[in-house]
This record gives structure tokens, C-alpha cells and sequence, in this order.
């Protein structure tokens, strides 16, 4: 039966402190052997007595007896250690593969216990990888087009992608004309549709910016008064047909008989007074008599002058038909004052 020792480090580094030190006092003797001045000096060059002389034989015999001895103590080391180095491996393998043995069997035991718990709903499954499919290369797509061209599903879907990006940018377009006022020429805005078809990412302020700045300052105020002269034909084309609105309403009124019209004038009267909502006022404050006397003083004359400007007076001596009629000249009057001044400008 093999016996398994502890791999202890501690012997280990002494086993090779001895080498260490060994060795670092050989390279202290080199590197002084490299520094000393005698070198490359003979010995028959020196004036030397004989004692000293047998002294410098002496080392120089010592120190070539050291080298050979270092010479064989290392490679007897090299020896030693290659093996050492190669039982070292061996034992790390074999303790690796009974570790790994050890480990596959444990994980298979894992993975039976871990899949009845999964089974009961003990415990979830945790994904530990993310499983996903690379995109196509730019290379790839060019080398595949010509056949996806001639393929009908990919066709289909080109053209829902299509579909897809023009309803996005008509939703693009539509949040940015919401946000333009009317005082912009209708022009200008056709323009910028142009624009943004080319550029969806252009919005209307940075096209305005781009616009105003190519055009001089005479162009620019050139365009602002065509533009206020539109918005001013605008307003008489509003107004005519308010004019012309309220004018055929007149007409109906006066082809009604009488009784349908005081008819249509109570009706009215009813809808005026339905809609004035009067709250009362609970919280009292106690004020003097004096003062007492002027506020009333002053809303009975409020009330007055307010039912002579604003209510509608009746005349019950006045026939309605000729009522209609004074109200329609003075219409038609203000009506031809406001297109005079549009036609003299």
C-alpha cells in the first residue's frame, strides 16, 4: 500500500536555503572577481615576496577547487530537483483527477437531487447562460441579397417595415405642425414638409432658424407683409360670411308670420334668462346704516344703467318685422364701412 505524505513548504525552502546561500556567495565572488583592478595582470608581472606569493597560489588553487566542487554540487542539485520537480507533477495529477472524480460525482448526485426539488417546485431553475443568435455581418447581407430579393417573405416584410417607418414619421410630421401657430405662411409649411421628408429629424423651429437666416432683410419683411396681408383677406373672408350667415338668418325671420316669430323671440328670451345663475350670499357683514344707504343707492343706479345698455328693451308698440329690418341696415351699413377700409388698404 502507497503512503501519502503531507507536501509540507517548510522543509521544502529549507532543503534549498543551503543552495541559495551557496549561490549567492558565488556571484558575490564573481562580481568581485569583475570589479577587481588586478585583472588581466600576470603574476610574473607583480613584485611579489615568496611567502606571498605562495599565499596567492594558495587561494587561486582553493578557489578553482570551489568551482569544481560548485560544478558538481549543481549538477548533482539539477538532478535532484528535475526529479523532485517530476514527482511534484505526478502527485498534483493524480490528487487533480481524484478531485475531479470526486466532483463529477457530486454533480451528478446535484443534478438528481436539484431536478426532484425543480419536480415539486421546491426551488426554480436558475439561468446561468444567455443563450442568443448572432446578427449577420455587413458582408453576409450583401452576399445574401440578390436571393432574398427573389424571396417572397422577405419582401413582405420590407414592406410592412416600410409601412411601419412612414406611419412614424407622419406621426413625427403631425406632432410638429401641432406645435405651429397660425401666423406662419402656409407656404413656408409646405416647405417644411418637404424638408422633413428628406430630414425626419428636422424640426419646424430649426427650419424656421435655417429659413430666416438665407433669406436678406428685405426678403424677410417682404414675406411678413404678404403673410399679414393674407391673415387680414382672412378676416374679411370671415367676416363676410358671418355677414352673409346673419343675413340669411334675417331672411328666415322676416319670411315667418307673426305669431312664429313672437314665438321664436319668447323662446329666446327663455334660453337668455335660463342661463343667469344667481347665488345667494349667506355670509352677512355688519356694516353702519350710512354705509348701508350708499350701497344701495348706488346698485339700484348700477341696475339701472346696466338694464339700459345691456337688456334687451321692449317695445310693445313697435312691430318686430320693422325691429329686424333697422337691425339689418345697420349690419349692412357696418358690413360695407369694414370692406371699404379692406379695399382702400
Amino acid at each position: 500500500m502507497i503512503e501519502y505524505e503531507i507536501l509540507n513548504l517548510e522543509e521544502i525552502k529549507a532543503m534549498i536555503s543551503s543552495f541559495n546561500d551557496l549561490q549567492s556567495a558565488y556571484n558575490l565572488l564573481q562580481s568581485y572577481s569583475i570589479e577587481s583592478p588586478l585583472k588581466g595582470v600576470e603574476i610574473k608581472n607583480l613584485k611579489l615576496s615568496e611567502e606571498e606569493l605562495t599565499r596567492f597560489n594558495f587561494i587561486l588553487n582553493s578557489i578553482q577547487s570551489l568551482i569544481d566542487d560548485l560544478l558538481h554540487i549543481t549538477d548533482q542539485n539539477i538532478i535532484i530537483f528535475n526529479a523532485f520537480q517530476n514527482e511534484l507533477l505526478a502527485k498534483f495529477k493524480r490528487s487533480y483527477k481524484e478531485r475531479l472524480k470526486s466532483l463529477e460525482l457530486n454533480k451528478k448526485n446535484l443534478q438528481i437531487l436539484g431536478n426532484s426539488l425543480i419536480k415539486n417546485k421546491n426551488i426554480s431553475k436558475i439561468v446561468s447562460n444567455i443563450s442568443y443568435i448572432h446578427s449577420l455581418k455587413l458582408t453576409q447581407w450583401l452576399e445574401l441579397i440578390d436571393s432574398l430579393k427573389e424571396n417572397t417573405t422577405f419582401n413582405i416584410i420590407i414592406e410592412k417595415i416600410n409601412e411601419f417607418y412612414q406611419d412614424l414619421i407622419k406621426v413625427r410630421l403631425n406632432e410638429q405642425l401641432s406645435m405651429i401657430r397660425d401666423k406662419f405662411d402656409q407656404t413656408l409649411i409646405n416647405e417644411y414638409k418637404k424638408a422633413f421628408y428628406e430630414n425626419p429629424s428636422l424640426s419646424f423651429s430649426e427650419y424656421r432658424h435655417i429659413y430666416e437666416n438665407s433669406l436678406t432683410k428685405e426678403e424677410l419683411d417682404q414675406k411678413q407683409d404678404i403673410i399679414k396681408n393674407k391673415r387680414e383677406k382672412l378676416e374679411l373672408e370671415k367676416l363676410k360670411e358671418n355677414q352673409e350667415r346673419q343675413d340669411t338668418l334675417y331672411q328666415d325671420y322676416l319670411r315667418l308670420p307673426s305669431k312664429e316669430f313672437e314665438r321664436k323671440r319668447r323662446k329666446e328670451r327663455r334660453g337668455k334668462l335660463s342661463k343667469i345663475d344667481l347665488k345667494e350670499n349667506n355670509n352677512k357683514i355688519e356694516i353702519s346704516k350710512e354705509t348701508s344707504d350708499k350701497i344701495e343707492k348706488f346698485k339700484n343706479s348700477f341696475d339701472k344703467s346696466l338694464k339700459n345698455r345691456y337688456l334687451v328693451q321692449e317695445d310693445d308698440g313697435k312691430n318686430p318685422i320693422d325691429l329686424i329690418r333697422e337691425r339689418k341696415k345697420k349690419k349692412s351699413e357696418e358690413f360695407k364701412k369694414y370692406k371699404k377700409h379692406f379695399e382702400a388698404e
